[in-house]
């Protein structure tokens, strides 16, 4: 058996915690069962099973099929590529992003032994900005042989053009461009709600801190200072696209749960104006004797001008609405007992100080999980010539 260092226990590092954590795809049944088909009709070790497993996780698979004349190889000899392969991974991964192009190919490799591929995802797109063609050039093959789509803007108006047709996911801005420079090109990105989402790295020969503010303040998103290091400008870029997608992550779950707030609103409609238009007076309250929910009929049966006045003068039930003490105790502990309680008739205190009497009907509320959430309630005056089935005061 091949032996492995310590480092390959946690083998979700760099590239592949990369890919895991940014969520590219989510996880399904049908990915998931594809990984452990994979890996079950093969006697790996467990270590290089493991570290293969998470390997698979974090990218989007389907199943591969060979070429009909490509031979078939013992099982052995297939076990023993995928642990040279897989030593292999891990030494480059290790080395960081200027190994992109081996790592990529090392898992090409080890996706065929495994009879799976990659579904192939859309390229990020990154604008680069500088006036000389050298250095667009060099960028360009730098970007592309890493994976990336490049497209290049040789002036300030041309990467303002670029940025707002192509949309690009990250900016790699020179400071020092003809007819509008670096600063003013990032100033009208961040201006323009089409662009101003934008990563932008900005690249510049000058390494003065307050050159560096300047540019933060003008919306850039991270600095580079020539001669740029390559490995460097790789994991920058990376960082930044990863933080964007996180983002447009966040925003795109925000706007599913306004939908889905919106739908349920739209739902509630018609009981929130049952709620609000109820002659009897209604309330929903939490199990510490706070109200949640006041109708304008509960408040005006006990003086109050609006559910909002009657909220902020019985801040709990249980010490400021009850003339007995124990009361609010006593109704909990009946609700605990029965889970509905029908006319319970109690005294209470109405605004101006009087004694109102009432008869609640109440019931327990759960969540979805049967977890108690609190309890919901009709109020009626209460008519002395009527007897109560429980809970008479």
């Amino acid at each position: 058996m091949t032996h492995l260092n310590a480092s390959f226990l946690n083998p979700v590092s760099n590239r592949v915690a990369h890919l895991a954590q940014s969520s590219l795809l989510p996880r399904h049944a049908a990915q998931s069962h594809l990984v452990e088909d994979c890996l079950a009709k093969l006697p790996l070790p467990p270590i290089t099973a493991y570290y293969l497993q998470q390997l698979l996780a974090a990218y989007p698979l389907e199943p591969w099929v060979p070429a009909e004349n490509q031979p078939k190889q013992p099982l052995m000899a297939i076990v023993r590529q995928l642990e040279q392969l897989t030593l292999q991974h891990q030494t480059l991964n290790s080395q960081g992003a200027k190994h992109h192009a081996s790592l990529t190919e090392t898992e090409v490799a080890i996706f065929q032994l495994l009879g799976v591929k990659n579904r192939p995802v859309k390229r990020s797109t990154i604008l680069v900005v500088d006036d000389t063609l050298d250095v667009l050039r060099f960028f360009s093959e730098i970007l592309t042989h890493h994976g990336y789509e490049a497209c290049s803007a040789i002036s300030g108006a041309i990467a303002l053009n670029h940025a707002t047709q192509i949309q690009p996911d990250l900016v790699l801005l020179d400071i020092m461009i003809p007819d509008i420079d670096g600063y003013e090109v990032c100033e009208r990105l961040r201006a323009d709600p089409g662009t101003a989402e934008i990563p932008i790295i900005v690249v510049s020969a000058i390494d003065e801190p307050l050159d560096k503010v300047k540019a933060f303040n003008l919306g850039a998103s991270d600095y580079l200072t020539k001669p740029i290091q390559v490995e460097e400008m790789l994991i920058r870029i990376e960082r930044q696209l990863t933080l964007r997608q996180l983002q447009q992550q966040m925003t795109d779950q925000n706007a599913a749960l306004q939908q889905l707030v919106a739908r349920q609103e739209l739902a509630d409609l018609p009981y929130r104006n049952f709620f609000d238009h109820a002659v009897d007076g209604m309330y929903f309250a939490g199990l510490d004797g706070q109200y949640q929910q006041v109708n304008p009929a509960l408040a005006h049966l006990l003086g109050y001008e609006s559910p909002d006045q009657m909220q902020q003068a019985i801040p709990n039930i249980a010490q400021h609405l009850y003339t007995s003490s124990s009361r609010w105790a006593e109704l909990i502990t009946y609700l605990q007992q029965y889970g509905v309680v029908s006319q319970f008739v109690s005294q209470v205190q109405g605004r101006s100080g009087q004694i109102v009497w009432i008869c609640e009907s109440v019931r327990l509320v759960r969540t979805s999980h049967q977890e108690l959430w609190g309890l919901e309630g009709v109020v009626r005056l209460w008519d002395h010539g009527n007897a109560c089935e429980s809970g008479v005061a």
